[in-house]
């Protein structure tokens, strides 16, 4: 795709997560002539040999595990190195890697090649906010959707999109009927005719690779369809935000605002609560991220309640040319941009709604505003949470402006710190804020402890390395109580912990452990219960007495005689 640095960060994410801070792991690699090291990246495997790198093919490689090199070129001096039989090709590299006439050397790895495809959808190659090559506006002014598919496609997601109602029939969409405030019902269909809301989940979480139509850029998510618009009181305000984090939505996308956005406005506190709900409440306390469009009034939005909360992400509109739509509102409450003109997307299923694509009733080919760019960052929201089901909200709205690329430097007024009144901290970019958070849990560690019982003078708790597909840095938490009292945590950097003064003999120590990485804990092994025990004193030797006494004592002084003796004939 068109833009370079947009690949340029994307590539650096992916080259981070696979390094790691400590050796302590055996396997492990240098990357290159420098100290850095590195592990297998899941689905990387040894081919059994050695590439290498030395001054000349002349140089002799002399190593009691090197067979043979195979030189693929001789300027410079690369090599593949034929092992002897069991060796281990990861200690090999780490060995050559220490000598002085070796420039750089690490395994011969096999990559799994993938291809960067589209979805087969017929309508793909009209959303050009998925990829832009060109054909409309300016090459690489999308959100680089395909990128991003490498990593997840939103199976797993729920994204609610509280709207005008969402066609639950349409065949390019999966929808979960949440309630209708306005006939007060739960059915959730657009009954006003209103198409809104099902175009905007198409451009969220249409079905991808299912043959028809388009796909959206969490194309594997479902779609939670809240009729909202036609209400709009408090309490519907506040229920229909509570009800969609309650169901399990991941993201909430609300493409739409107030006519008194321009002038400023506070919002009452039932308004807050129900946002600061799905911070504080959503995903298991992790956040539900909260999407709002900026507006198309192309003013000054700075005091917009709606858009002021802490937790809310504003979201403003791009032309394909990836330069500020000029009716797109801004100021100081913009967090980042998305491309909104024209797009193809998914319309009431039949004659109704905003009218046709290619002749099909089902699509639609015009949705454009603030109210196309929401749901494209809220689809890009649900990417992340399907990469990493342990990521908070905090950090995956850090994350999208982290990796948003800065667009029309020139023209948007970006200050120090890089954001822009006008496009917040820049076009999101899927690919790089995906690839930044992939991640997955590491697994439950098992207790290294052989036996159901401990002596109360040694009382430590032992637990094997815990198996992380991205071989991250793990530290251990230890959660543990005696006779089922309240439990202790305690975090530890290694696998062990001692309780010897902790616990006393008679009781019972209960304990469980799980690994955590940067991005969180991962499950709990399972619970591990052991008696403690009195050690036991050992018994005494008898003192002899009498007639016994007195034997003994002969027997050590004719010994010591016989000793004396010996030394004098010497």
């Amino acid at each position: 795709m068109g833009n370079p640095l947009k690949h340029t960060v994307g590539c650096g994410v992916l080259t981070l997560s696979l390094l790691f801070s400590t050796a302590s792991a055996e396997g492990w690699f240098y990357l290159d002539e420098t100290d850095r090291k590195s592990v297998l990246a899941p689905n990387w495997t040894l081919t059994g040999a050695v590439m290498v790198r030395l001054e000349s093919p002349e140089t002799p490689l002399l190593h009691p595990e090197v067979d043979s090199v195979e030189w693929l070129t001789r300027r410079p001096a690369v090599g593949r190195v034929i092992l002897t039989d069991g060796a281990d090709p990861l200690a090999v590299s780490r060995d050559l890697h220490e000598r002085a006439d070796v420039q750089w050397a690490h395994p011969d790895i096999h990559v799994p090649i993938v291809t960067y495809t589209m979805p087969d959808d017929p309508m793909v190659g009209d959303q050009w906010h998925l990829e832009n090559t060109g054909q409309t506006g300016s090459p690489g002014s999308d959100v680089n959707a395909e990128a991003a598919w490498e990593y997840a496609t939103g199976v797993g997601q729920l994204i609610a999109i509280i709207d005008s109602g969402t066609d639950p029939d349409h065949p390019d969409l999966v929808v979960i009927n949440g309630y209708d405030y306005v006939d007060e019902d739960d059915d959730s269909y657009p009954s006003s005719e209103n198409a809104h809301g099902t175009a905007c989940a198409g451009l969220a979480a249409g079905k991808g690779n299912n043959g028809i139509g388009v796909a959206g850029v969490a194309y594997d998510a479902e779609v939670y369809g809240i009729r909202f618009i036609g209400s709009n009181s408090s309490s519907a305000f506040y229920d229909a935000f509570t009800e969609a984090v309650d169901a399990g939505s991941t993201v909430l996308s609300n493409s739409w605002g107030t006519s008194a956005a321009c002038d400023g406005y506070s919002l009452p506190a039932s308004y807050t609560a129900a946002m600061d709900y799905a911070e504080e409440e959503g995903r298991g306390g992790l956040g539900t991220v909260v999407v709002f469009a900026a507006g198309n009034d192309d003013c000054d939005i700075s005091n917009d309640g709606f858009l002021s909360g802490e937790h809310i992400v504003g979201v403003a509109a791009l032309s394909s040319s990836d330069v500020r739509e000029w009716y797109s509102s801004y100021g100081d409450l913009v967090d980042i941009a998305a491309p909104a003109g024209g797009l193809v997307t998914t319309d009431i299923s039949g004659e109704t709604g905003y009218g046709s694509h290619l002749g099909d009733d089902d699509y639609t080919g015009s949705m454009s505003g603030t109210s196309a760019a929401a749901p494209l960052v809220s689809g890009v929201f649900a990417l992340m949470f399907a990469a990493n089901e342990r990521l908070t909200a905090a950090d995956a709205r850090a994350v999208i402006c982290q990796t948003a690329t800065r667009n029309d430097i020139l023209g948007g007024d970006y200050d120090e710190s890089g954001w822009s009144p006008y496009y917040g901290c820049g076009r999101i970019d899927a690919g790089a804020a995906v690839a930044a958070v992939a991640n997955t849990a590491p697994e439950a560690p098992a207790s290294a402890v052989p036996d159901a019982s401990m002596y109360e003078d040694r009382v430590w708790l032992d637990w094997s390395a815990a198996a992380d597909a991205d071989a991250d840095r793990l530290t251990y938490r230890v959660t543990w109580s005696v006779d089922d009292g309240e439990p202790t945590e305690t975090v530890v950097d290694g696998r062990s912990l001692e309780l010897t003064e902790m616990v006393e003999a008679g009781q019972s120590l209960t304990w469980q452990v799980a690994a955590i990485d940067l991005w969180g804990e991962g499950p709990l092994s399972p619970a591990y219960t052991h008696d403690i025990l009195a050690r036991p004193i050992a018994a005494e030797t008898p003192v002899a007495e009498g007639c016994q006494a007195v034997a003994g004592g002969v027997w050590w002084l004719g010994l010591l005689a016989l000793f004396g003796r010996r030394r004098r004939e010497a």
